[in-house]
């Protein structure tokens, strides 16, 4: 079956939630298709609000999941996310497609407090984690393809009916699909792709006893 993850690098909650994703692929190894798309939180524009906003965006944060992030890579209004995502995407048309990018991406940012907002301090995290030369991703930042990436993500949330990020779609041969939209814990996760795949199975068991009259 597969899951797309829709979300945003310089998100908390899509933080807090790849994590959940990560530990899905652990457990369901290849029963399980993962794949990522960019669904940046303001687009092409700053964010709009100042150090003082966000550390109260994260003080709340860790009253909900009781852990604590270093909210210092944002430096004031004029911060945006378009940058970050933009490293996750190249990266990516570079033929490194897995979460690996994205997730050194947002580690950076909310444990270490690094500036990823930045053109290029985002390009060099991601060439690290991808085993690049910065100078190739930067330069693939700029890459049509990536550019029109960077706006699919949104339209197809859109299509879906949700603006909440992180956003995730389960959907499996059947074909079943479960969405959730804002949701970071991994339990509700589990929950839904342990169900699909046992009806996926089920279902195609029964289509290979019994075929269709």
């Amino acid at each position: 079956m597969k899951l797309t993850f829709y979300l945003d690098v310089l998100s908390l909650w899509c933080f807090y939630a790849m994590r959940s994703v990560e530990q899905l692929e652990t457990e369901f190894g290849s029963r399980l298709d993962v794949t990522w798309k960019p669904a940046p939180i303001r687009g092409d524009r700053p964010l709009g609000y100042g150090t003082k906003e966000n550390a109260w965006y994260y003080a709340r944060a860790e009253e909900i999941t009781g852990e604590r992030l270093n909210p210092a890579w944002l430096e004031g209004p004029l911060t945006g996310t378009r940058e970050a995502n933009l490293a996750a995407l190249a990266a990516a048309r570079l033929g490194r497609t897995g979460l690996e990018v994205p997730a050194a991406l947002m580690r950076a940012a909310m444990e270490q407090g690094r500036p990823v907002g930045r053109r290029q301090d985002a390009a060099l995290i991601a060439a690290e984690a991808a085993h690049l030369d910065p100078c190739e991703l930067e330069g693939a930042m700029d890459d049509e393809a990536v550019i029109a990436a960077f706006h699919q993500g949104n339209a197809e949330m859109a299509t879906f009916g949700v603006d909440q990020r992180p956003a995730l779609v389960f959907e499996n041969v059947i074909p079943d699909r479960a969405i959730l939209s804002g949701v970071w814990a991994l339990e509700p996760m589990r929950a839904i792709v342990a169900a699909m795949l046992r009806d996926e199975e089920r279902f195609l068991r029964f289509n290979r006893r019994h075929p269709a009259p």
